[in-house]
């Protein structure tokens, strides 16, 4: 009984499996399939050129065929200049040696977007100097104004000393 059952467990544990994997490989219902160009079709059907025609539909296309069953891809390192990866591939031989910073500088600089993101940060900092600039006049001219109204010429100095502790507590 217990043989039956486990068997039967199994069987039925394996067409889950087996549903679940012809699920994933169909396509979704409804699909409204586009027609696909074919290889063949740049060369016109005309009763000359069969022979091409019947050679590059049998053809291989890219990314269908993988010699040795690993993709090969067509590129070459900067570093070790060995086909099939990039130069910071984790495939490059050089990939951890060398020192971590010029790894750092070296990333950064074959960005393409590096002097743009770099332009973008400076223009930023920039901008937020000059903010805190005018919020440090606005502020002055304003305790300025007030202090004068209060007192003349009594405490100028102690005046500007209490602008400098608020524009300290302003950078904190």
């Amino acid at each position: 009984r217990h043989e039956r059952k486990r068997k039967r467990q199994e069987a039925q544990q394996l067409q889950k499996l087996q549903h679940l994997e012809s699920f994933y490989e169909k396509p979704p219902p409804g699909l409204i399939k586009e027609n696909e160009t074919k290889p063949e079709d740049c060369i016109p059907d005309v009763p000359g050129n069969e022979s091409a025609r019947e050679f590059l539909a049998h053809a291989p296309t890219k990314g269908l065929w993988m010699p040795l069953g690993k993709e090969v891809k067509v590129m070459q390192c900067w570093r070790c200049k060995r086909y099939g990866h990039r130069t910071g591939d984790k495939e490059c031989p050089f990939f951890i040696k060398g020192n971590q910073k010029l790894e750092q500088f070296r990333v950064a600089h074959e960005d393409p977007m590096y002097d743009i993101i770099r332009e973008n940060k400076r223009h930023e900092k920039e901008m937020r100097i000059q903010q805190l600039k005018q919020l440090l006049e606005d502020s002055t001219s304003e305790d300025d104004d007030s202090s004068s109204d209060e007192e003349d010429d009594d405490d100028s100095s102690s005046s500007s000393s209490d602008c400098r502790d608020k524009h300290k507590k302003k950078k904190r």
